[in-house]
């Protein structure tokens, strides 16, 4: 029998599941939703049209055909009758939209049909039982850290496939033994003022340019370590693991990320600047086809780095709403123009074929960023600026406008210009959520 739970796992498909509801599992022949959004009409006396008063949307209703047939049908519809019968709201399992957690049965129908022995269909309508739920919330989830971190080991590790590769060709060429011997003592100084910035000590025992993945990554670490270093411990910009162990701190602000991003800024160029040049009297010098891949390699740990550290701020903001809409949006722009910074490098100082799936993996990167900050951005109300009608407090205030005298602390959150927030004359704008 076609149905659409035959499109389940079906990648052409999309996202089709199985549908159910309070487990009991059903084919499912039709979908219909609906919702309806409620208005208050404002109308004047000689005055032609209204004020129009969005209220909210009503509960939404979803409407479905289900279909029993084969010998057993009957023990699968009594089962199905038994779920719907029992009291309360329940999980309903849309063929399309996925889970829906509460959802309160309305009626429903059974049909027979002579025409078609042992089987049968039954249409059951659905409301919603959550005020604000959106609508089948799974489909819209934040992406996850998971995927940005996973992203970030796996352009690091492409990236530093691509770096051996082109330093192996150095490695090897004839006739560049002041190059080879040059780019050598290049490698080491990068990584000792790498260690110097990050405030750490490196033994350095190992040939860099013979094993150039060494370099890849202590640079890799080292960048790290220096975005880190002397970082308020109340403070956590780094990916889940580390969030998991300061669950309980406050969660990172905008000023906490422009300190990251100032420590990460221009890195490549004050690495080169500050490493000290070669002893006088010596001809060697660096290529700058090889300063330019040292470059590219330590810009991408930059970059990822950020990115990480985006994402870190992104599910703890997921979970406690502490920045606003602006604040997002100019993280994810810093990251954004970071990786377009390393892709251009990387388009310049390595082959074609070679930086191809780094500046790919680039691009995919900034767009989970960029999704990951719209969908925060998203789940906020719309952020207005109100003037302030008479003289009160910002805890006043809040109670006014929401009803929810705590929420004062956001509104100070959102109006660090206010001079006097315990203290607010009439016509002063304050910005705030729509609710």
């Amino acid at each position: 029998m076609f149905s659409l739970n035959v499109f389940a796992g079906v990648p052409s498909a999309g996202a089709m599941v199985d549908a159910s509801f309070r487990g009991v599992r059903f084919d499912c022949l039709k979908s219909v939703d609906s919702a309806q959004r409620d208005q208050a009409l404002h109308e004047y006396p000689y005055k032609d049209g209204a004020d129009v008063e969005d209220l909210g949307r009503k509960a939404r209703k979803v409407s479905l055909s289900a279909m029993f047939w084969g010998k057993d049908y009957q023990r699968r519809l009594r089962e199905l009758v038994a779920a719907l019968d029992a009291a309360g709201p329940g999980e309903l399992v849309h063929p399309v939209f996925g889970s829906m957690p509460q959802a309160q049965v309305l009626d429903y129908q059974i049909s027979h049909d002579a025409d078609a022995p042992d089987s049968c269909t039954v249409d059951i309508n659905w409301v919603e039982a959550t005020p604000g739920n959106p609508f089948f919330a799974a489909g819209a989830a934040l992406p996850q850290v998971e995927a940005i971190s996973s992203q970030v080991d796996k352009l690091r590790q492409m990236a530093g496939e691509a770096f051996s590769k082109a330093q192996g060709v150095v490695a090897t060429a004839k006739g560049a033994l002041g190059r080879v011997a040059a780019l050598r003592q290049q490698l080491t100084a990068t990584v000792g003022q790498l260690a110097k910035m990050a405030n750490q000590a490196v033994a350095q025992a190992t040939d860099l340019l013979a094993y150039p993945q060494a370099f890849v990554a202590q640079a890799a670490q080292l960048v790290d370590a220096a975005a880190n270093w002397r970082l308020d411990l109340k403070v956590d910009l780094g990916p889940l693991p580390a969030l998991k162990t300061a669950a309980a701190l406050p969660s990172a602000t905008l000023a906490d990320w422009k300190a990251l991003r100032r420590r990460l800024e221009n890195l490549p160029a004050t690495v080169r600047q500050n490493i000290a040049p070669l002893a006088a009297g010596t001809s060697l010098s660096v290529w700058a086809d090889d300063q330019r891949r040292i470059d590219a390699m330590l810009q991408l740990h930059v970059s990822t780095k950020l990115a990480a550290a985006a994402a870190g701020i992104f599910q703890s903001e997921a979970q406690k709403p502490t920045l606003t809409p602006p604040a997002l949006e100019q993280i994810a722009g810093d990251v954004r123009g970071s990786l377009q910074a390393t892709m251009e490098q990387w388009r310049a100082g390595m082959a074609s074929e070679d930086a191809y799936p780094v500046v790919d993996g680039l691009r995919t990167l900034g767009l989970q960023v960029q999704q990951s900050a719209a969908a925060l951005i998203a789940a906020k109300p719309p952020l207005l600026k109100r003037k302030v009608e008479a003289a009160c407090n910002l805890r006043q205030l809040a109670h006014l406008w929401y009803g929810d005298s705590p929420r004062a602390d956001e509104l100070l959150r959102l109006n660090p210009q206010l001079s006097q927030p315990n203290h607010l004359t009439p016509g002063t704008l304050v910005y705030g959520y729509a609710r």
